[in-house]
């Protein structure tokens, strides 16, 4: 696994999130088995799905030349991880464990997100930190079903 350094976002991280975002939001959509029409770009779903609201850290690489790549993020809001994408070419080399770490230090005990059931990937990420699976239920993205599963530490209220 290459050095990967995690920082706060600045906004001129904004054009490289977008770009992580959208091209993992394809994916993750995929792996729920949802309609492909459910996928909007993060530019038209920022601010409805709270990244302005949130804390946000990049993962970038460690080399100084290269610090402004973002290879990944995570968001939170209060106890909600709101956002959590890894650009596709970077999976499975620790990045995402590193950003929910990393989140997770600095939410506490009330940690809890929602992600779409079917993306086993993050499923065992989550799993793996410690949040257990609270509940399943029937959900939808952009009016198209899927089942959404909602994760918490054992010690939040969720």
């Amino acid at each position: 696994m290459p050095p990967t350094a995690i920082r706060r976002y600045s906004f001129v991280d904004w054009p490289a999130v977008c770009q992580v975002h959208d091209a993992a939001r394809v994916q993750e959509l995929a792996a729920g088995k949802v309609d492909p029409r459910a996928f909007r770009p993060m530019l038209e779903v920022a601010e409805a799905d709270e990244f302005f609201l949130s804390e946000t850290l990049v993962a970038c690489p460690a080399h100084i030349d290269e610090a402004r790549q973002v290879l990944g993020f995570v968001s939170w809001h209060d106890s909600y991880i709101t956002w959590l994408y890894v650009d596709p070419l970077q999976q499975r080399q620790g990045i995402g464990r590193q950003l929910l770490q990393a989140a997770l230090d600095r939410i506490g005990p009330e940690a809890w997100t929602m992600m779409i059931a079917g993306n086993q990937a993050a499923l065992v990420l989550y799993q793996s930190l410690g949040l257990e699976i609270v509940r399943s239920m029937p959900s939808e993205i952009e009016g198209y079903p899927c089942q959404g599963i909602r994760l918490a530490l054992p010690t939040s209220r969720m």
